[in-house]
C-alpha cells in the first residue's frame, strides 16, 4: 500500500483533518473488525445493566421483590463486567491506530491490527493505570465545572457587580471546557508515543504540547467537534428514514429507542477511531516541525 502521499510534513490544520480522514477510509477494512467487535461488546453490556430497570418500568414491578430479582442483579453485575472488559478493548484498539497512523504518516511498512494491540498490550499495566490516572482528571474537570454552575446559582442578586461575577464564571467555565477538549483529543497520543515516561511526566508533557500548539490544536477540536455532530446528525436522520420511520418504530416505542441509541454508538465509537488518525498526524507534524525550527 503506497503510503508516500501521506507522510508527514508541515502543513495547516484543514490539511491534517482531511488527510486523517484519507488514511481512515484506507485502513477501515483493517480496523473495522476489532472496533466493531469492541462496540457491539460494550452494546451487549449496556443491554444486560438496562434490562432490570427497563422491566421495572415497563412492567411496573419492583425487582428487588420479585422471586427472581437476583437473575436481574447477577444479570446488572456480569453486564457491568462486559461493558467494562470491552470498554477496555476498545480503548486497546484507539491506541493500536496511533501505532498504525504512525507508520502510515513515517511511510513505514504496514502489518495487521493485532500486531499494533500486542505492541499495546506488551505495557498494558501502565496503559491501564494512564486511563485510570485520566478518568480522575476528568472527575476533576466535572467538579470544578460544578462547582462554577453551583457559584453562577448563588449568585441571586442582579447588579452590576454581580453582572461582572457571572460573566467572570462564563469565561471561567469556558475555560475549563476548552481545557478539557484539548486535554482529552490529544491525551492518547501523549501517552501512546511516551510510554516509558511515567504518568506525571506523560501529563506534564501533554500539558506543554497544548500549550506551544494552543491554537491549531484549538482549531482543529472545533473542526472535529462540527465534524462530531454533523455525522450523529446524519446517523439519526439516515436511521430514521431507513428503519424507525418504515417500521413506524417512532415514539416511545422501546425498539426504536434502542436503535437509535445502537445506532448513534457504533457511529460515534468508528468517529473516535477517526480522530485517532488526525491527532496523531497533528502530533506528529509538530513534532517533527518543532526540530525544523
Amino acid at each position: 500500500m503506497d503510503t508516500k502521499d501521506l507522510a508527514i510534513r508541515c502543513e495547516n490544520v484543514f490539511t491534517t483533518f482531511l488527510i486523517g480522514w484519507q488514511s481512515f477510509l484506507m485502513m477501515f477494512f483493517t480496523t473495522f473488525k476489532a472496533t466493531i467487535k469492541a462496540l457491539l461488546g460494550q452494546l451487549f453490556g449496556i443491554l444486560m445493566v438496562s434490562l432490570a430497570p427497563v422491566l421495572e418500568y415497563r412492567e411496573m414491578i419492583d425487582i428487588s421483590e420479585t422471586p427472581d430479582g437476583w437473575i436481574y442483579l447477577f444479570l446488572s453485575i456480569s453486564g457491568s463486567v462486559i461493558f467494562a472488559y470491552y470498554l477496555w478493548k476498545f480503548f486497546v484498539v484507539l491506541g493500536a491506530v496511533n501505532l498504525l497512523a504512525r507508520d502510515i504518516y513515517e511511510n513505514r511498512a504496514i502489518a495487521n491490527i493485532s500486531f499494533y494491540t500486542s505492541d499495546i498490550l506488551r505495557k498494558k499495566g501502565s496503559y491501564f493505570r494512564f486511563l485510570i490516572g485520566y478518568l480522575f482528571i476528568a472527575l476533576i474537570f466535572s467538579a470544578i465545572t460544578a462547582l462554577v454552575l453551583y457559584s453562577e446559582q448563588k449568585l441571586i442578586v442582579y447588579n452590576y457587580w454581580t453582572n461582572i461575577a457571572n460573566f467572570g464564571l462564563i469565561v471561567v467555565q469556558s475555560a475549563i471546557l476548552l481545557g478539557y477538549i484539548l486535554f482529552s483529543n490529544i491525551a492518547l497520543q501523549g501517552y501512546v508515543f511516551n510510554r516509558l515516561i511515567g504518568f506525571v511526566q506523560t501529563v506534564a508533557k501533554i500539558i506543554d504540547f497544548i500549550k506551544k500548539h494552543f491554537i491549531p490544536l484549538t482549531i482543529l477540536s472545533f473542526l472535529t467537534v462540527l465534524f462530531s455532530n454533523i455525522i450523529a446528525y446524519v446517523t439519526q436522520i439516515i436511521t430514521t428514514f431507513l428503519v424507525i420511520n418504515p417500521f413506524n418504530l417512532y415514539g416511545d416505542n422501546s425498539i426504536g429507542i434502542f436503535l437509535r441509541f445502537t445506532a448513534g454508538f457504533i457511529a460515534n465509537g468508528f468517529v473516535v477511531v477517526f480522530l485517532q488518525y488526525i491527532y496523531t498526524r497533528l502530533y506528529l507534524i509538530s513534532e517533527e516541525c518543532e526540530k525544523m525550527y
